[in-house]
């Protein structure tokens, strides 16, 4: 569909609240890094305030809440008073902005299969999250009237210890030669843009460093720049990383280490992306990652561009795509998130190790772990890991066992091939219905493994499983028992029997 809007003057100011690499950087690992720095778990929540009106125009705000996971919540309490602060801000802001595009709908009027879209985007990228620092981008996107839409870049960076913001100074404690840095870098990446000579020096020269949006990961400091910013809107968003050992000097150590040598960070759309990709070369690499979307809003096509080569991945559609870099050893991957209707989840995992890109992975009905949280704003948020840690991923897989429902475990990213490998040694159910046995059947009581009779007319909860050969499941006594089941056909059986002769009502997913 054509998207109509109309321009309103503060929608950006009320959002607001809401490759380079001379030679190959390496990431600095604190020696004592387990005692001495350490991964922190940040969960992103899916905030959403939509409006039809009687005129076929459709108002819609939407941004990301930010929440630590509950053990990092005991150790972090002022960085989790910080996200609570911010969420509190952003739903105060997202309100206001949602006024100014109602008032603003009333002077509109589309049709049925044209409505006109009034709309706001707040999309985060996390970047880093350890106990030196949090940092993460914003990608906010305006879709209210003039020529074209306005899209900028609002980066954070907080002390996980005390909750308070970082500013570039922290990091590099003396920016005296960071215009020119910048000017030589952007020069080269955007060797196509003209900036006129001296003109990126003269701009930053005027820059203090609450100025400059910045973010931080394990290879260097990475510089945004929204249109405008310091080029043409045609442009685009423009970004460039000054790498940790290329300017050492520049640095606060501290920020430099790692928790570990492997690490993922979140990539956003449609942005040259700097990243070493290998320690074995002097080049530069940039990752791109794109969508094609159609006239509904959803995606037909996911690509991921690795210096210059580019797979292109023909889906049916998706709605959104959350995407993920991953460095392990010397080796990276790309891991894709994505949902259509029903609420069906595809996670895929790209290696871009080779000359060209490609999908080594794809998990059918698996998503990264979710927590849906109460929060007293219409029914509450669902909020999914953000996940930084290639030795921690929590999936949640749906299994049509004794009908459809949901299964949780932890897994690892392989270091030989970057694919998710369990951890736990059985999934765990966390969403389906009881089921009633409709005739007595034999199993075995854990954890001895003695056989049992289970009578006709047991209610039972379905538990654990290993997704193939048993499912374990809870007794009203407290009791866990274990079945066997065979899901290489349809029927599934239970003890080679037809599970539907085995239970009453078992409830599929149409």
């Amino acid at each position: 569909m054509m998207k109509k809007t109309v321009c309103i003057g503060m929608v950006v100011c009320i959002l607001l609240s809401l490759c380079s690499c001379k030679k190959p950087p390496n990431i600095t690992v604190n020696e004592t890094s387990q005692e001495d720095i350490s991964f922190i778990s940040v969960m992103l929540g899916d905030k959403n305030i939509e409006e039809w009106n009687e005129n076929n125009v459709i108002a819609n705000v939407a941004w990301n809440s930010l929440k630590l996971s509950e053990d990092d919540e005991k150790k972090f309490p002022k960085l989790k008073k910080t996200f609570d602060t911010l969420n509190n801000e952003a739903l105060r802001d997202a309100k206001s902005l949602m006024y100014e595009l109602t008032g603003a709908a009333k002077d509109l009027e589309g049709d049925e299969y044209n409505p006109v879209c009034l709309e706001g985007q707040s999309k985060v990228y996390l970047q880093r999250a350890d106990t030196r620092i949090v940092s993460f981008l914003e990608d906010v996107f305006m879709n209210s009237g003039g020529v074209h839409p306005d899209y900028h870049y609002i980066t954070s960076n907080f002390n996980p210890q005390t909750g308070e913001k970082l500013i570039l100074t922290d990091v590099m404690p003396s920016i005296r030669g960071l215009p020119d840095i910048l000017e030589g870098e952007l020069c080269i990446k955007y060797d196509y843009l003209n900036f006129g000579e001296n003109q990126l020096w003269t701009i930053f020269k005027e820059y203090s460093p609450e100025d400059y949006n910045w973010t931080l990961d394990y290879q260097g400091i990475t510089f945004w720049f929204s249109p405008y910013d310091i080029a043409a809107y045609a442009a685009g968003p423009l970004s460039v990383k000054i790498y940790f050992d290329e300017e050492p000097y520049i640095f606060n150590e501290e920020y430099t280490k790692a928790p570990s040598e492997n690490f993922c960070l979140m990539l956003p759309m449609r942005q040259k992306i700097d990243f070493d990709l290998s320690s074995n070369d002097d080049k530069k690499d940039c990752i791109e990652i794109d969508t094609l979307p159609d006239q509904y809003g959803s995606y037909n096509m996911l690509s991921v561009t690795a210096n210059g080569k580019t797979f292109t991945d023909e889906i049916n559609y998706a709605y959104d795509f959350d995407v993920y870099l991953a460095h392990i050893g010397d080796n990276n991957y790309i891991y894709s998130d994505s949902f259509s209707d029903n609420d069906y989840h595809m996670f895929c995992t790209w290696d871009i190790n080779d000359d060209t890109p490609k999908i080594s992975q794809e998990l059918s009905g698996t998503e990264i772990d979710y927590e849906y949280i109460e929060e007293g704003f219409e029914e509450g948020t669902v909020y999914k890991q953000a996940f930084n840690n290639p030795e921690f991923l929590r999936l949640e897989t749906r299994f049509e066992i004794l009908g459809t429902r949901g299964a949780t475990a932890s897994f690892k990213l392989s270091e030989t091939d970057g694919k998710p490998e369990m951890t736990d040694d059985a999934y765990t159910f966390n969403y389906g219905h009881d089921v009633k046995t409709a005739i007595p059947l034999e199993a075995e009581l854990l954890p001895n493994m003695e056989k049992t009779e289970i009578p006709f007319g047991t209610l039972l909860t379905p538990y654990q499983t290993d997704g193939k050969s048993y499912v374990d499941l809870k007794t009203e006594n407290g009791g866990i028992v274990r079945l066997s089941i065979d899901v290489s056909n349809w029927p599934r059986t239970v003890n080679n029997i037809p599970e539907d002769e085995c239970f009453e009502e078992l409830l599929y997913a149409g």
